[in-house]
């Protein structure tokens, strides 16, 4: 799945192997070993001939991939913060490599995250495959032999002019080198320069002229060909305090706390105990009153309140010019250039909204599902339906009488629990061409929009959408993953329809 290989001070012949179980598809086996450089030598003209030769390393049956492409690269790994690392892609197929398991890549990202302390659960899932070298400077896994400091010319001067320290050993001031440091106030540039560091000066100080919030500091030979090191730090100006004294201690027993019994001691405790406290804030080292600083802080906070950010949230009014507005940005959402399919998630999604909203939809490339749950109310009039009559017989109807005029590949899904509604939320998910799916949050049913009440949507972080996709998904297939139950399909279309 991924190897890589560095220069260590360690001796050759120490190992450690152990594997991982992974749930429904396998284990992984973490090897680890140090190896001479003839034994590495002898991988590496393979690994340039295209050929990854894992048994030469780990001294056990052939174990050959073929390297599809190569790249030479500049990154933080192994404790250094600007390593020269060769990639060698495999390109494997994450199919053939996982299978269909649920979950399985995530789980072997995220060990392979914590395995090599490489962000593999974000960029660096792009590596999968991958056998990499790298090229450590050299004090290898020695702690770097310079450091970088700034302290105030004067310590009750908490505004005035900083002085930068750049420091080495005296061993590696033996030769010069050369620095870019670039500091930073309140999100400004206010300290940019290149820095001779002579040799066999072990300390060179350079001023700064007001304290800094953040600094960057990059490290090169004597030639300035040859990054050495970078870094990028923020200084601590503040520090926020909230002091919290306990007070009283109150068990409840109630029904929520019976029915957690059991279930652990934990939980027990999380349901039944409530300690009450109060709160004191308080800020040491902030802006003084009147300083640009402070007053930069003011129209900070005040411009978040009051000119946010826009999001993919929208809020629209209650009555007609906001449910004709709701209605004509799902029909931006719902555009085969953007997505190729979308699940909306409706328990009073009537006959009514069918004509309104669906009629409404312009983009003949994507596939729109509709799961509702008509179970004993008409969703469009709120009246109890006929228990002798199929409660869809409304809908069906409607679109038998729209199929010729609408414009997405429409299939709709009414679920029931026995007798009652087999869900209560509303949500909206898109699978769109590029990027991660996305789930939205509807406030009201699309039965009158925002005709009687303000409609609003809300994207859902990808975290919490990844997990109500997969209960949308259920539905879909029509199970309950929450209660983990098997729901009543009483109405499919087109499959219904003759």
């Amino acid at each position: 799945m991924y190897g890589c290989a560095a220069r260590v001070s360690r001796p050759a012949g120490w190992s450690n192997d152990h594997g991982i179980p992974l749930a429904d598809v396998g284990h992984v086996r973490i090897a680890q070993r140090t190896v001479g450089n003839g034994t590495f030598q002898l991988f590496e003209d393979a690994l340039h001939a295209g050929i990854i030769d894992l048994g030469s390393l780990l001294g056990q049956l052939p174990f050959q991939v073929k390297v599809a492409a190569t790249r030479l690269v500049i990154q933080e790994a192994l404790g250094q913060s600007a390593v020269r690392g060769r990639l060698f892609y495999t390109l494997p197929s994450l199919k053939a490599l996982l299978g269909d398991a649920e979950r399985a890549l995530e789980a072997v990202l995220t060990i392979l995250n914590e395995e090599f302390n490489f962000p593999f659960k974000d960029k660096y899932a792009a590596r999968l495959g991958n056998f990499e070298i790298f090229e450590l400077n050299s004090w290898l896994e020695r702690s770097p032999p310079f450091l970088i400091e700034s302290a105030r010319e004067t310590a009750r001067d908490l505004g005035g002019p900083q002085t930068i320290d750049i420091c080495r050993t005296p061993e590696f001031a033996k030769t010069s080198h050369r620095a870019h440091v670039v500091g930073r106030a309140a999100g400004d540039i206010v300290f940019d320069r290149l820095i001779a560091l002579p040799e066999d000066k072990r300390r060179v100080s350079v001023p700064a002229s007001e304290p800094l919030d953040q600094i960057e500091f990059r490290l090169f030979d004597e030639t300035g060909d040859t990054l050495l090191h970078f870094e990028r730090g923020n200084f601590v100006n503040r520090v926020g305090f909230v002091m919290m004294p306990l007070g009283r201690q109150m068990t409840i027993v109630d029904d929520l706390t019976q029915r957690v019994v059991g279930a652990g001691r934990a939980l027990v405790s999380k349901a039944s105990t409530v300690i009450s406290h109060s709160s004191h804030r308080s800020m040491v080292g902030g802006p003084a009153k009147g300083s640009w600083r402070h007053f930069a802080d003011e129209m900070s906070s005040l411009v978040a309140a009051q000119l946010p950010k826009p999001s993919e949230d929208r809020w629209f009014e209650r009555g007609v010019e906001g449910e004709v507005g709701a209605i004509a940005h799902l029909n931006s959402l719902l555009n085969g250039g953007r997505i190729r399919a979308a699940v909306l998630v409706d328990p009073w999604f009537g006959a009514d909204a069918l004509v309104r909203f669906a009629l409404r939809l312009g983009s003949q490339d994507i596939h729109l599902s509709i799961i509702t749950s008509w179970a004993t109310v008409d969703p469009d009039t709120n009246v109890a339906l006929d228990p002798v009559r199929d409660p869809t017989e409304k809908l069906e109807a409607a679109l038998r009488q729209i199929e010729p005029f609408l414009n997405p590949r429409l299939s709709i899904v009414n679920l029931i629990d026995g007798k009652q509604q087999a869900f209560h939320d509303r949500y909206l998910l898109l699978y769109p061409h590029e990027g991660p799916d996305k789930v939205f949050l509807l406030s009201n049913s699309i039965n009158r929009i925002a005709g009687n009440w303000p409609f609003s949507m809300s994207l859902f972080s990808p975290d919490v959408g990844r997990e109500i996709q997969r209960y949308i998904e259920g539905l879909c297939d029509g199970r309950d993953t929450a209660r983990n139950r098997t729901l009543t399909t009483s109405f499919r279309w087109p499959a219904n329809a003759s």
